[in-house]
């Protein structure tokens, strides 16, 4: 198939390609094709002119890439292309990257490890800042055998990624006291010791050094020492990532704008709609964004509302790092994580979206779905998110933790929530889920405080009694039973 591309995309490949190391002009044009297919092409952008020479889509892209092609494009276009609508379409694509490449060019300095570095960042291989080439980022390990925990006493073990088994989905909860805790932190010690690790989203500081408290204080350097695991006590330390990214491609970049915007409005009810969009319009202008820097630019937009005291407070409690500084979410999580909220007191707002952004930061970073192998999901770590109940109600405009409840285990990292009540666990909204119903698995230590059809619902059965300290009602694989649940300070996660 021929077409004829623009005199300025010809002059561009012809004069650039030696520059840059390709090694034909061919290599350059294929960049550039790839470049718009990853990145998609504006609604509005349209071709300059077709002045240049005939080119064939087979010196572009070889004989061997034309069906991969083909399907990516009919992929973009929403529909299955004839031989005029493809031309069309690879002709709009290949200009469109041409001229995206040319402003990574002049943006590069016209220097070519600036340019192949700003490449290898977009692309995904380079995590670092600016255009300074970083060294390699290991994978994250992942376990590939199935993985296995007790959570009753006499109960039989849960597989969270054996054969037959779902979404990797645990909920719990109880009263204060009733061995909630105990049982979540045994858990973790199993998956430790099985070499999965985990994010504990500590949200009540069960694992704070408190001096006034030894039991704790023991358990908890058991439990770090065992586990491995690093504790990050947030307003004392902040933490090394920026869950903030933007794209190259305006049109992709202004959505991503309104992704975040519409994140933080989901936890911060508040903020209007005039403040969201004032923050979506500074966000899209930021080159390399930050809280920092979203913070300069909404105070120099003339902000001085609910959109500023938001991000002012996160800015404030340096709860990220700059862009600059921030490291990749693979050299983050290279050992299991404990995140202790409990300085922030009662601001369960500042809370709940520091979690949401976490994890939102992860599901766009590592939302690689993992391929099953001998029927075991292979499992990179564990989200466990306590005190679920401040994110719940938020839910429904959120989504977050949906998300997370149904396709987190295939890409890998599965989430757990706990809460207090468990009547929590169904949430209301556009985005509505029961994760008592969702779940594999289910530990309920407080069911004396639900009506029967409540526990109908939650449990799948009704208790007719009060359990004792650290009895549990477990739902499993849709059989309700009770007994003893596991416990940390006893068990140890053995």
């Amino acid at each position: 198939m021929k077409f004829k591309p623009s005199l300025a995309a010809e002059e561009f490949i012809e004069n650039i390609h030696q520059r840059v190391g390709a090694r034909n002009k061919a290599v350059l044009g294929r960049s550039a094709l790839f470049l718009a297919l990853g990145e998609g092409v504006p609604p509005a952008f349209k071709p300059a002119d077709s002045q240049g020479k005939d080119l064939d889509d087979e010196t572009v892209i070889g004989d061997e890439l034309r069906e991969v092609v083909r399907a990516a494009l009919n992929h973009r276009a929403g529909r299955g292309l004839d031989e005029t609508g493809y031309r069309q379409v690879f002709r709009q694509h290949f200009e469109y990257g041409c001229q995206r490449l040319k402003e990574i060019w002049e943006e590069s300095g016209n220097d070519q490890t600036r340019f192949v570095a700003a490449l290898l960042k977009i692309a995904g291989t380079d995590f670092g800042n600016g255009l300074n080439p970083t060294p390699h980022v290991a994978p994250m390990p992942v376990v590939e055998q199935e993985v296995t925990l007790k959570v009753l006493t006499d109960a039989p073990e849960w597989s969270i990624n054996g054969p037959g088994t779902k979404n990797g989905l645990l909920v719990i909860s109880g009263e204060p006291g009733s061995g909630k805790s105990q049982l979540a932190l045994d858990l973790l010690a199993q998956l430790a010791r099985q070499g999965v690790r985990f994010v504990f989203f500590d949200l009540k500081g069960e694992l704070e050094d408190d001096p006034n408290n030894p039991q704790q204080r023991k358990n908890r350097t058991q439990f770090l020492k065992q586990t491995r695991a690093d504790y990050v006590r947030l307003i004392h330390q902040g933490l090394p990532i920026n869950p903030l990214y933007c794209h190259p491609n305006p049109a992709l970049n202004s959505q991503i704008a309104r992704e975040i915007t519409a994140l933080i409005r989901a936890f911060a009810s508040q903020l209007g709609a005039k403040q969201a969009q004032n923050i979506s319009d500074v966000y899209q202008e930021l080159p390399n964004p930050d809280f920092a820097s979203l913070l300069v630019g909404l105070e120099q937009s003339g902000a001085d509302g609910v959109d500023l005291a938001i991000v002012k407070q996160i800015v404030d409690v340096n709860l990220f790092a700059r862009d600059r500084d921030a490291i990749p979410p693979e050299t983050w999580l290279s050992n299991s994580l404990v995140i202790d909220f409990k300085e922030f007191g009662n601001d369960s707002q500042t809370k709940a979206l520091a979690v949401a952004l976490i994890l939102n930061f992860l599901m766009k970073r590592l939302n690689r779905n993992l391929a099953i192998k001998n029927n075991v999901q292979p499992i990179k770590m564990v989200l466990f998110v306590d005190e679920a109940h401040l994110l719940l109600p938020k839910e429904g405009k959120a989504g977050l933790l949906g998300s997370l409840a149904r396709q987190g285990r295939s890409w890998g990292f599965p989430v757990w929530l706990a809460s207090q009540d468990a009547d929590a666990f169904s949430t209301t909204g556009d985005n509505a889920t029961n994760f008592a119903e969702l779940a594999e698995c289910g530990v309920h230590f407080s069911p004396h405080t639900l009506k029967d059809s409540e526990q109908r619902k939650i449990l799948g059965g009704v208790i007719h009694r009060e359990l004792k300290k650290a009895e549990g009602a477990l739902r499993l694989q849709g059989k309700l039973v009770t007994g003893m649940a596991r416990q940390f300070w006893r068990d140890g996660g053995k």
